[in-house]
């Protein structure tokens, strides 16, 4: 996932079915709109004010602004989802008990009722600036959370390294599913190649196995085996390659990997081409072992009438046992994330990437569909 450094300015408003089309038309309730980041925004010529800036996680309220790269994790009867960093915060988490409604997470500190943030602080290795509640803030992409066992938590994640602003892998724990990840390593996991980003952590039959994509020319989805704890790489463990860009739907790009076993098959999900454009899209490969070789099974998820771009995709298992993936999109027709803030003003808001939830089942063969996409 390449992520644009004006992520926390743009995130407007998810909303299910016909209340998205009624949150757009809102007339404005006041003169100055909070921005959800600590500044406000005073709309011009009488524009309507919401949505605008990074929507504010409030205790109890639905969240439904920018959550890109989504991973959910399932705890009891309920689900945790975490994103790329939006509105400043290094982990955004908010908790679902039906994959529908998303709330925040309940305020520790009742004075900062807009953080969110489920990891405090990155490493001490990873750039980072100051930000409000006594946080730093550093500009953390794609993360992955899983339960090890019970009272055991990680959140696997990308973020710039401080001496030279390459991105790195690292892994953060936690002992409640809701933070705070603490991540006290004194060194990345892996910078290999021109970055490291989009990590996925994968438990499969007794062992752990970290996926994520190296950047460079081309850009590769790799997978390296972990210890037991998730804490470092296994002994004599290397690198092998899994997926290169080679179809043409998938450009230059191949990124955001995630495994899952399903069916007596063992399923990669990735994104191929640009994060945004309404090319970018999720394909899926039947793989032989968590090492390869990985079959290429077509794309599962690509732009529609209302939905563009959709990826950084994660499979996931819901109450019954049916196959999840959570995944973001662009509404089709307001793509890319915008440099100025004229579209604060307009209709449709800025463009950002939402949260959807999609249902899949086995198809003919090895290839799966999608039963219900959002």
């Amino acid at each position: 996932m390449r992520s644009p450094s004006r992520v926390t300015r743009v995130a407007v408003p998810l909303i299910l079915g016909g209340l998205l089309l009624a949150a757009m038309t809102t007339p404005a309730q006041s003169a100055v709109t909070d921005k959800g980041d600590g500044s406000t925004w005073e709309p011009r010529n009488g524009a309507r004010p919401a949505p605008v800036g990074s929507d504010p996680f409030r205790p109890g309220e639905s969240y439904t602004g920018d959550f890109p790269d989504p991973s959910v994790m399932r705890v009891g009867s309920r689900f945790y989802a975490a994103s790329t960093t939006i509105a400043g915060l290094n982990l955004p988490m908010t908790t679902s008990t039906d994959l529908s409604v998303w709330t925040s997470r309940p305020a520790s500190d009742p004075d900062q009722p807009r953080v969110n943030d489920a990891m405090p602080q990155p490493a001490v290795w990873a750039r980072k600036n100051r930000a409000s509640g006594g946080r730093t803030f550093g500009a953390t992409w794609a993360p992955t959370v899983l339960r090890m066992r019970e009272g055991k938590y990680l959140a696997a994640y990308s973020v710039p390294r401080a001496r030279d602003g390459r991105r790195c892998v690292s892994i953060a724990r936690a002992r409640n599913p809701l933070g705070p990840y603490v991540d006290a390593t004194r060194s990345p996991l892996t910078c290999v190649g021109g970055g490291a980003i989009d990590p996925s952590v994968f438990r499969d039959r007794g062992k752990v196995w970290l996926l994520y994509k190296r950047e460079g020319q081309p850009d590769k989805i790799l997978v390296r085996r972990l210890n037991a704890s998730a804490s470092r790489f296994a002994p004599r463990s290397r690198n092998t390659k899994l997926l290169a860009p080679k179809r043409k739907w998938e450009g230059q790009v191949v990124e955001n990997p995630a495994m899952l076993r399903y069916n007596h098959r063992l399923y990669l999900f990735y994104s191929g081409n640009g994060y945004g454009s309404p090319a970018y899209s999720t394909g899926h490969a039947v793989c032989r072992s968590v090492t390869g070789p990985c079959k290429r099974l077509g794309r599962l998820l690509s732009s529609d009438a209302e939905l563009a771009g959709p990826g950084g995709a994660a499979p996931f298992f819901d109450l019954a046992g049916g196959l999840r993936l959570a995944y973001h999109a662009w509404r089709t027709g307001n793509v890319g994330y915008p440099s100025q803030d004229e579209c604060l003003g307009t209709a449709d808001g800025c463009a950002q990437r939402r949260l959807y939830i999609a249902t899949l089942a086995p198809g003919t063969g090895d290839p799966l569909v999608v039963v219900q996409r959002h």
